[in-house]
C-alpha cells in the first residue's frame, strides 16, 4: 500500500459526493469519497492511501502502461458540479468514462475530438454469454 502525507487544501460536495484536494509537497491529489460521518477541515493533516495495482504509468511521449488503451472520437460531455462524463465510440459500443470536472477542463476534452482511454487489465471482469 502506498502511504503519502499532506493537508487538505479544498473540500467540494454534491449531494453524496466529495472531492477532497489534498496538497502533499506542493503537488494536488485528488480524491472522491461518499459522503460519511467523517469530517474533515481544509487544513487538516492527512495520510492518502492507494493500492500499488491503480498506479499507471506512462512515458513522457504518453505511452501508458495499461494494456487496455484506444484512442476514439468523444460523442458526448456531460458536465456536473464535481464530476463529468465522457461518452467515446469505440466501434459502434457506447463507452462512458466518469473523470472530475477538474480534469476534464484539465484536458481540454470537447466533443467529436479523438482522445485515448484505458482500462487496467486487473479492473476488467470477464462475463460468460
Amino acid at each position: 500500500m502506498n502511504k503519502l502525507t499532506g493537508f487538505i487544501q479544498e473540500i467540494k460536495s454534491c449531494e453524496d459526493i466529495v472531492q477532497i484536494s489534498i496538497d502533499i509537497k506542493g503537488e494536488i491529489f485528488t480524491s472522491l469519497i461518499l459522503s460519511s460521518n467523517e469530517v474533515y477541515k481544509i487544513g487538516q493533516k492527512v495520510n492518502i492511501l492507494f493500492k500499488e495495482t491503480e498506479v499507471m504509468i506512462a512515458s513522457v511521449s504518453s505511452k501508458i502502461s495499461a494494456r487496455n488503451a484506444f484512442i476514439c472520437k468523444i460523442t458526448e460531455i456531460k458536465n456536473g458540479e464535481i464530476l463529468s462524463s465522457i461518452s467515446f465510440d469505440f466501434y459502434g459500443d457506447k463507452i462512458v468514462s466518469i473523470i472530475t470536472k477538474n480534469a476534464l477542463l484539465d484536458l481540454n476534452c470537447k466533443e467529436n475530438e479523438k482522445f485515448m482511454w484505458f482500462v487496467k487489465s486487473n479492473e476488467i471482469s470477464i462475463q460468460k454469454v
